[in-house]
């Protein structure tokens, strides 16, 4: 289930991608030259979204607490992680680390992450999250995630969330899978209406419109 979960991700967040580029949505006429379709596609190439890694802002996310559903005490249920990467655009990509329990003798993680800010409205998004990375227990079990948020960004650079999501561990012996809700925070950028991020390259832009508060 969570691997079609993942596939549906990957396809609709592809879809997210090309459909927000204006010159994708162009249709060609069928009057046109096979020069004028070539200078078309390069326009069409040239207007794609570029990521540069070296001029990309840092972020930060933790998340102090998260609990699994089922059976069990509480200590046995609650994990924990710290993730830190680079925004590109609408999309995060970090690296998190963490620990499945709060036991004494927990099994620590480390995750790659990718979280598109799929919607806006004011200082709320919706996010979705996917993930994979390695279990350090003795069958060095896979490690598969996929979450939604509801973020708010509550700050100049600081956000809060909650989410919920799916974990799956697998290895050669065993396979299981955790339902698991959480708060986090977010630190870095805050973003457009249309999920880009503000102020990049120093360029101050305006800023998302937040609700009037009661004096």
């Amino acid at each position: 289930m969570l691997y079609r979960l993942l596939a549906v991700y990957l396809l609709s967040a592809f879809c997210v991608l090309m459909l927000s580029t204006p010159a994708l949505s162009q249709s060609t006429p069928a009057t046109m030259t096979r020069a004028q379709k070539a200078a078309q596609a390069d326009s069409i190439w040239a207007s794609l979204p570029r990521f540069s890694f070296r001029h990309a802002p840092w972020y930060a996310r933790t998340m102090p607490l998260s609990v699994y559903t089922g059976p069990g005490k509480m200590g046995d249920r609650m994990a924990q992680n710290v993730e830190v990467g680079k925004s590109f655009g609408v999309l995060d990509l970090g690296v998190a680390f963490g620990r499945n329990s709060l036991r004494p003798d927990t099994t620590l993680f480390v995750e790659g992450r990718a979280t598109l800010d799929a919607g806006n409205l004011g200082i709320f998004a919706s996010e979705i999250t996917m993930g994979a990375g390695k279990l350090f227990d003795s069958q060095g079990s896979l490690m598969l995630e996929l979450s939604y948020t509801i973020f708010a960004q509550v700050g100049r650079r600081l956000g809060v969330g909650l989410v919920s999501g799916y974990f799956d561990f697998s290895n050669e012996l065993n396979d299981s899978s955790k339902t698991y809700y959480g708060i986090y925070f977010r630190y870095g950028l805050p973003r457009t209406d249309s999920g880009g991020l503000l102020n990049i390259g120093g360029r101050a832009r305006p800023r998302r419109s937040r609700h009037s508060r009661a004096r």
